[in-house]
């Protein structure tokens, strides 16, 4: 029986590579195959790329509903050992550079609350899964968040209401809002 992994692990979308605690593992394949069902939301979870420690097979995968990203783990026989949710980063992230943007799924390891990530821009606000937002602002407040976010108009108290909910957003999908 394998010890359980309790290594921290988070993923960079733009170079592909897994952090596995303190460890950068790139990718040596990034082939995209069904590899699994979501645990979340019952869809379909597709290979992104394919990583290899000294003990352990890593595919990371993304349910191609709901977004969430995992680890599938596996020995070096290509056994499964086990499924983690994982939190995934769109710029690389440093030691001495914890403002790296990342999106955290509940019940996924991620950064300590003092270094929450920030996420400002239209871009970075788009790779939210709609569910999310919609979990926690109204229709109104998501159209002036993404006015806002655009640079165009907006209804004002619409955009105050939806602020005053950034905590509550923090708190549950561990992103921190700055429109």
């Amino acid at each position: 029986m394998t010890a359980q992994d309790t290594r921290n692990y988070s993923y960079n979308l733009k170079e592909n590579i897994l952090y596995a605690g303190d460890q950068q593992v790139p990718a040596y394949e990034l082939e995209e195959n069904e590899i699994g069902t979501c645990g979340d939301c019952e869809s379909t979870i597709t290979s992104l790329s394919y990583h290899e420690t000294d003990d352990k097979f890593i595919v990371v995968g993304n349910c191609t509903n709901c977004g969430t990203l995992s680890a599938n783990i596996y020995d070096s026989d290509w056994n499964w050992i086990s499924e983690i949710a994982i939190s995934y980063y769109s710029s690389p992230i440093s030691e001495h550079n914890a403002e790296g943007v990342s999106k955290i799924f509940p019940g996924a390891k991620g950064p300590k609350e003092s270094e929450t990530p920030e996420i400002d821009d239209l871009e970075l606000l788009n790779s939210i899964p709609m569910k999310q937002i919609e979990t926690i602002f109204s229709p109104t407040e998501i159209t002036a968040l993404f006015a806002r976010a655009k640079g165009e108009k907006c209804i004002r108290q619409y955009l105050y209401n939806a602020r005053k909910k950034y905590q509550t957003f923090e708190d549950v999908f561990g992103v921190k809002l700055t429109i």
